[in-house]
């Protein structure tokens, strides 16, 4: 019976090793089998935006003979490839009227997001990869070439040359942000086309090709673009702010969290922790309420109030981008403590301040320790800036509770630091009053960000706002 025993468990290891062996296998094969498809769909994506440029500059050289002059001198000769190359891409077609494009020259063909180098023939509208893509153990360099491929073709598509609009929906991942591009409307007589984006300050586009969304992992401006098969191409900017820590944040130009409104009252808090903040007495004209970017108030009895609290015993960083209209109705952002209103001066505030002589001049001031003494405040002598009417700055305040330690940026440089004896009290809301300026964008963490960190969301604000340094 043991010998029995035996026997059964033998079989049955036997038959799990080979069931996992099979399972390995597959997976294994599952995965090529995708790599391959993705590679063979950004190949084609790549060969199709090329094509469907060529397909236009082909039509302007044959209305404009200035157009023929200047594609002509683009690219370089094709003899820099090598006869082994030329022979492998070309086969024993003839040579004449193709040029070589590397991914730099394609630059000049406002091609910037192609990573592979082709050579082209303005005259017969051909494009040939140099480096070709594999399918089935054959090489293919030509779109025509690929087994059952129905889509671009090598003829002209449409004369109109007007980009397509559309839409991007932004969504909060666990560990990224979803971008995805809807509602698109053609100008053109084709539909379809590629998704590209990057970073703002990169130089290299990355292709989604036919998806319509991409995931982001970093903070900062993305470019998207969307490329119709026509050629033309239309392109937009999306920026994603620091969320780590993220208590508040609200938006002077996405004021209700789907768009703007030139009416509410309610500033929608972004971050998603429903600190929506209130607006009182905003008149609605030229002189207090929302304009395009921006919440613009008189400095006479408007008034805002955001419900964000700071527990006593915790970092913070708080940031606040706006336009100054009036050194003298000198409030900035405030923090209100738990006890008192004038507990604003132990949490936090900032303002603008007088000189020597008493003459409103645009010195920045900012308090935050509990001691109501000079050394728990920045005065306009260690923070040395002065803003200046109509100009839009970024301040950013930052507090380390284990360290003490205090820090000042204005405009993504760091001002002054200094270390407290003692900590800022417990904040229960923020509020603006007797300010007559413009907010673009206040945000406030419990945590001290980085400074690298604060020059990110500070590099974001100057694109969208215009600040100038």
């Amino acid at each position: 019976m043991i010998k029995n025993e035996k026997g059964i468990t033998l079989v049955v290891l036997a038959i799990t090793i080979i069931v996992m062996t099979i399972l390995a296998t597959v997976v294994t094969y599952s995965a090529l089998d995708s790599l391959r498809t993705a590679q063979k769909n950004a190949f084609i994506s790549e060969m199709e935006m090329v094509q469907a440029k060529v397909n236009v500059i082909y039509e302007k050289m044959q209305n404009n003979t200035q157009d023929i002059e200047y594609y002509n001198s683009l690219g370089q000769d094709i003899s820099v490839l090598g006869d082994e190359t030329l022979i492998k891409i070309l086969g024993n077609s003839s040579r004449d009227g193709f040029k070589y494009f590397s991914k730099e020259d394609l630059k000049n063909l406002e091609l910037e997001d192609i990573n592979q180098e082709v050579i082209i023939n303005f005259s017969t509208r051909e494009v040939i990869s140099t480096r070709g893509i594999k399918i089935g153990g054959v090489m293919y360099y030509k779109l025509s070439n690929i087994p059952n491929y129905t889509g671009h073709n090598v003829d002209y598509i449409n004369k109109n040359t007007e980009a397509p609009t559309f839409e991007v929906e932004q969504t909060k991942l666990e560990s990224g942000w979803k971008f995805t591009i809807k509602n698109i409307k053609y100008n053109s007589n084709v539909e379809g086309g590629t998704l590209s984006y990057k970073l703002h300050n990169d130089t290299n586009w990355i292709i989604a090709g036919q998806d319509t969304s991409f995931i982001a992992t970093k903070p900062g401006i993305y470019d998207i673009k969307f490329t119709d098969k026509a050629g033309n191409s239309a392109e937009v900017q999306r920026q994603v702010y620091v969320e780590d820590g993220m208590l508040a944040y609200y938006d002077g130009e996405n004021n209700t969290g789907n768009g703007h409104s030139d009416t509410t009252i309610v500033w929608k808090d972004l971050s998603g922790n429903g600190n929506d903040g209130l607006l009182s007495n905003i008149n609605n004209d030229e002189t207090s309420g929302w304009k395009e970017k921006e919440l613009l108030l008189d400095g006479d009895d408007d008034e805002v109030s955001m419900p964000v609290e700071i527990a006593e015993g915790t970092s913070m960083t708080i940031e606040v981008v706006f336009t100054e209209h009036n050194f003298e109705n000198y409030a900035i952002l405030r923090g209100v403590g738990k006890n008192d209103e004038t507990l604003g001066w132990h949490g936090f505030l900032a303002h603008t301040w007088y000189d020597e002589n008493n003459i409103y001049d645009g010195s920045l001031y900012i308090g935050g320790g509990k001691d109501t003494s000079v050394i728990y405040r920045f005065n306009s002598a260690e923070l040395d800036y002065k803003t200046t009417i109509d100009k839009t700055d970024s301040l950013v305040y930052t507090f380390d509770y284990s360290t003490k330690n205090a820090q000042v940026y204005v405009n993504g440089e760091k001002l002054a630091e200094k270390t407290y004896q003692t900590n800022p009290d417990s904040i229960v809301q923020f509020e603006i009053n007797n300010s007559q300026k413009s907010y673009h964008r206040v945000s406030m963490y419990n945590r001290v960000l980085t400074e690298e960190e604060i020059k990110t969301n500070y590099e974001i604000d100057k694109f969208r706002f215009g600040i100038t340094e």
